[in-house]
């Protein structure tokens, strides 16, 4: 074998393994807490009612020593028990989203308030109508419905609708996000936001706050 040869054949080795790591880094291992501040409703799928729980998870990362907030990306997927307990699932990362879902996280997400159920709850409705129409009363996923009846369920969908209605009027983005959803075939896949460039704003406390109020009024008025 020439020199040539041979540092042609070693460049395509070094290559393939370069490329053979950089698949291998996409897969980490996650565990999962389940369904902080998390809300019940029933929902007709396709004509099937279903139960689900609506909230956000504290997500830690074993691969890279890391945790984080994550919303459910996959209505209809349960968590595999592997992922509750070390060592957890191996989850693939992807960055590939919707326009709908993007708009969502840009206008809303620097409004959470995390310790607030209701706009918890509304937050992952919404993010879950992002895959279907955009609406909670057409389409795939429709008729939303607290499974208590309470005060915040009936909030939480006021909310999820504020947000939805604000994708469909072209609201002005509230911070700028870059989002990795966390993929799995035997759990139900995640979605994480991350600042994409610049600082973006704390939560508006103040602004879920006067939603809130607004919702409150609506819901008394609804009930009356």
């Amino acid at each position: 074998m020439n020199h040539s040869s041979f540092f042609k054949k070693s460049a395509v080795a070094l290559a393939a393994v370069g490329l053979f790591a950089s698949a291998s880094a996409q897969a980490d291992s996650l565990v999962l807490e389940q369904d902080i501040n998390s809300l019940a409703f029933t929902v007709n799928v396709g004509g099937v009612q279903d139960d689900v729980v609506a909230g956000v998870f504290n997500v830690d990362n074993l691969t890279r020593g890391t945790s984080f907030l994550a919303f459910c990306f996959e209505l209809l997927q349960g968590v595999g028990v592997g992922a509750l307990t070390p060592p957890g699932l191996e989850f693939s990362a992807s960055n590939a989203v919707n326009a709908s879902t993007q708009a969502l996280f840009n206008q809303s997400y620097a409004t959470l308030d995390f310790s607030d159920a209701s706009a918890l709850a509304g937050f992952q409705i919404a993010l879950w109508e992002t895959l279907d129409d955009n609406n909670l009363t057409t389409g795939t996923y429709q008729n939303w419905v607290g499974d208590t009846g309470s005060f915040e369920e009936d909030l939480a969908l006021l909310v999820a609708d504020t947000f939805l209605g604000n994708i469909a009027a072209g609201a002005p983005a509230t911070g700028n996000y870059k989002l990795t959803s966390w993929l799995n075939g035997s759990s139900q896949d995640l979605i994480q936001a991350t600042p994409a460039t610049g600082t973006v704003p704390e939560p508006a406390t103040a602004l879920l706050g006067a939603l809130g109020l607004a919702g409150i009024a609506a819901v008394r008025r609804r009930k009356a």
